[in-house]
């Protein structure tokens, strides 16, 4: 696979050093788009509240931060009690251990994470953060700062641009390209998924060197040593409005 609070910023600049877990050697940043997961997941809290003045409406969500293992494996469940890995394979995710994140992390993953309404970011934290290395404030801390600084990528602007509308899949990459030079699109992917002969944006995902995920979102930032990405994406991508 491929994928401003202040006080937010504090807590990043705490992790003076992110050492990864042996065997990783990328993360995969996976954003959403919410609208379209809400078009097929009304029932859900947070899609019963999205609205068009909300973060998710208009910014890509955080779906997930995932540790990847240098055989391109991702590894899940570190250290897992098999009682919670049990709860989170049958979908009772409320039903997990708290991550650890402490009050101002859950605060900012509200915002950026609106799954967390469903225990996402439990779920995320018992499969994947497990595996991080890391505890789980610094973990959502180092995520929530990724969204942010996707907030100020071209690519991000561009899909502000055209909610409601049709964006090019070459356009995006582009986008991208143009703040992270040429070739940077290999560390990305974007996925869509397809209803009715059109084809809507559902996840854009960046592959990310394990020691820069703390760090400001660069070029040198990007993993650009897998296999070429492949999001099943046509040339034409419609982006779901909130609503």
């Amino acid at each position: 696979m491929r994928w401003p609070l202040l006080a937010g910023f504090v807590a990043i600049t705490s992790l003076v050093a992110c050492e990864p877990e042996p065997g990783v050697d990328h993360y995969i940043l996976a954003l959403s788009w919410q609208p379209a997961f809400c078009e097929r997941n009304a029932g859900k809290p947070e899609c019963r509240e999205l609205d068009g003045g909300d973060f998710a409406a208009t910014n890509l969500a955080l779906h997930g931060l995932w540790p990847n293992a240098a055989d391109g494996g991702p590894p899940f469940y570190c250290g897992v009690a098999a009682g919670n890995r049990g709860a989170d394979e049958a979908g009772d995710w409320c039903t997990l251990p708290t991550t650890g994140a402490d009050q101002a992390t859950q605060s900012d993953l509200a915002q950026v994470m609106p799954g967390s309404a469903s225990c996402l970011d439990r779920h995320e934290w018992i499969k994947h953060g497990s595996c991080s290395g890391l505890g789980g404030d610094a973990y959502f801390d180092a995520a929530v700062h990724l969204v942010r600084e996707m907030q100020a990528t071209r690519l991000s602007k561009l899909l502000r641009a055209n909610i409601g509308k049709e964006v090019s899949r070459r356009g995006l990459l582009d986008a991208f390209e143009a703040d992270f030079g040429a070739g940077a699109a290999a560390a990305l992917e974007v996925t869509c998924r397809k209803d009715s002969g059109r084809a809507y944006l559902a996840e854009i995902r960046l592959a990310l060197r394990p020691e820069a995920i703390d760090k400001p979102l660069s070029r040198n930032a990007l993993f650009l040593y897998g296999p070429p990405p492949h999001g099943g994406c046509p040339a034409q991508i419609y982006l779901d409005p909130a609503g």
